[in-house]
């Protein structure tokens, strides 16, 4: 097997004990949302491997949400074929820094609004 399928797959894992077993900024009594944009950045700025595969993980998971049609109702976006997670992560961050307003939103609308200023149709 490749080594992008393997880290994909590391990922993958990573993610799902995140979810599984939550984070330090969520929680559910106080918000609607799980992760803030401002707690997205951070992990997308850490050089842990760990928070670098929550950042990709979650990036990649709300640019699925996007083509599977639950976000397609709301925007209207064309990522094209063969972005990686890592141009994913670069876009947020240079998006978030640009607008420290909008830290406290959930972490999928920073980003979401991050991809339509990238890549409208």
């Amino acid at each position: 097997m490749t080594k992008n399928y393997f880290k994909f797959l590391k990922i993958l894992l990573l993610t799902q004990i995140f979810v599984l077993y939550g984070n330090g900024f969520a929680n559910s009594e106080e918000n609607t949302y799980f992760l803030t944009s401002k707690s997205l950045l951070t992990y997308c700025q850490s050089n842990l491997p760990v928070e670098n595969g929550i950042c990709q993980g979650y990036l990649a998971g709300v640019t699925d949400s996007v083509y599977s049609g639950h976000l397609s109702n709301f925007i209207s976006i064309c990522v094209p074929k063969g972005i990686t997670t890592s141009e994913l992560k670069a876009l947020f961050i240079s998006y978030a820094t640009k607008y420290p307003e909008f830290f406290e939103r959930a972490a999928d609308g920073l980003f979401t609004d991050a991809l339509a200023s990238r890549f409208s149709c």
